[in-house]
């Protein structure tokens, strides 16, 4: 149940008399869980309101309103989603990877479909029992984002560490009988759940089609911080290109526009990337799946709709090992509009997590630090390198900081348009 602590004016629970004290016990006899059990009744236009009058009276309130009519009910903090912790002990986790002495809160393991339903993480479903998928179907929870790592079942259950991890699949068919879409995530590891069984895993996701909307293949990520932990070989050159072999046949077979293999692993192949038209509608890009040519394609829009300028400027552009020789070409288009702008990339070496980690959503702010040194201007930097809507690093470290330590003015960019935009606006 959750207290009532406020009524919005003109709403439909003030035209019922409804008063801050009552307390709401749940909808059409389903006891209420959280917020999005409020939220999925308040989009309904038929259901019965469950309250208890705050003189102890239980009430049943049938309800008959448009679509858009909102209940106008403020709940307490009650209702609010508490993190369902993992119950994993995955070999390649990357919390378990972490240094020691960073923010607490990067090492809590969530696993929570109601976040998976929110913010898009993503979840293995091995807390998650016939209760809480029934749930998901009556709230229609839907899309949600499924790692799934491998069909075979003793494989599974040495990848997450949890036997209820073999029952992923019964899982999801039952969320595809009721009409439950999907996204799906394998991360890669070589020699546990690639070759023959990567190619099972395919074989079975794909009848979870149309409801299992894409998959994307993922490299294991391995820091230098796994001492004690399961061996895990990195992903090298033949291992990435075999694994992109398979999936482009894959997809190719099935008409394409399904499996994707991330940006990194062709990255590691040394290979061409796909072209834009091929990511449909990107789906997958929190994955890293289809970065470079979203990127890639926004900053030549954005050329072209560019007048352009003579004007001198120095600009140090900051990013990621892997993706350094990609932002450099992406420079030299620009250079093209912008003739006289000093543009120097600085791919930064990752010794905070490990030189193995290349990507600049792991980049600290001490690194920057030590490589870039007191180089002055205009410094651009990924959003993706800033814990979301602040403007910290990982290491703690926040952008006005970086600012002094660096001697520069920085600008956040996220994405090849704003990448153009800040050429423009430095060059002026």
């Amino acid at each position: 149940m959750a207290k009532i602590i406020g009524i919005e004016k003109n709403s439909i629970a003030e035209e019922l008399g409804i008063e801050v004290g009552d307390e709401l016990l749940g909808f059409d006899g389903y006891p209420i869980v959280d917020i999005l059990d409020y939220m999925f009744y308040d989009d309904q236009e038929e259901f019965v309101m469950n309250l208890r009058a705050k003189q102890g009276d239980k009430v049943d309130i049938e309800i008959e309103k448009d679509i858009d009519e909102k209940l106008g009910l403020v709940l307490d903090e009650s209702v609010e989603l508490k993190t369902m912790p993992c119950k994993n002990k995955c070999i390649f986790c990357f919390v378990d990877q972490l240094p020691k002495g960073m923010r607490d809160s990067l090492y809590v393991k969530d696993d929570d479909y109601r976040l998976s339903f929110v913010s898009g993480n993503y979840v293995t479903l091995t807390n998650v029992g016939q209760k809480e998928l029934e749930r998901i179907a009556r709230l229609k929870l839907s899309p949600l984002y499924v790692s799934v790592h491998c069909y075979d079942k003793e494989t599974k259950k040495l990848m997450v560490a949890n036997p209820h991890g073999a029952e992923l699949f019964e899982k999801m068919e039952y969320l595809k009988e009721h009409n439950i879409q999907m996204h799906g995530q394998i991360v890669l590891c070589k020699d546990i759940n690639d070759g023959d069984k990567l190619y099972e895993t395919l074989c079975k996701l794909y009848e979870l089609r149309p409801n299992l909307l894409s998959v994307a293949i993922i490299p294991v990520g391995l820091s230098g911080h796994r001492e004690g932990l399961f061996p895990l070989q990195p992903i090298d050159k033949k291992t990435a290109n075999d694994v992109i072999d398979m999936v482009e046949k894959f997809d190719e077979h099935i008409g394409g526009g399904w499996c994707y293999c991330s940006d990194e692993f062709y990255l590691r192949a040394e290979r061409k990337m796909p072209n834009f038209e091929s990511y449909g509608d990107f789906g997958q890009i929190e994955n890293g799946v289809g970065l470079v040519a979203q990127f890639t394609r926004s900053v030549e829009e954005t050329l072209a709709q560019t007048s352009g300028s003579q004007n001198k400027a120095k600009l140090s552009l900051v990013t990621g090992k892997s993706f350094g020789g990609i932002l450099q070409e992406c420079v030299q288009k620009c250079k093209e509009k912008f003739p006289n702008i000093d543009a120097k990339v600085y791919d930064i070496v990752n010794h905070h997590f490990g030189e193995s980690i290349t990507v600049a959503g792991l980049v600290t702010a001490k690194d920057i630090v030590a490589q870039v040194g007191k180089v002055g201007g205009d410094i651009v930097i990924p959003s993706n390198m800033l814990r979301e809507f602040t403007t910290t690093f990982l290491d703690g470290m926040t952008v006005e900081e970086l600012e002094v330590e660096l001697g520069g003015k920085i600008h956040v960019c996220n994405g090849g348009k704003e990448l153009v935009e800040i050429m423009s606006e430095v060059t002026k």
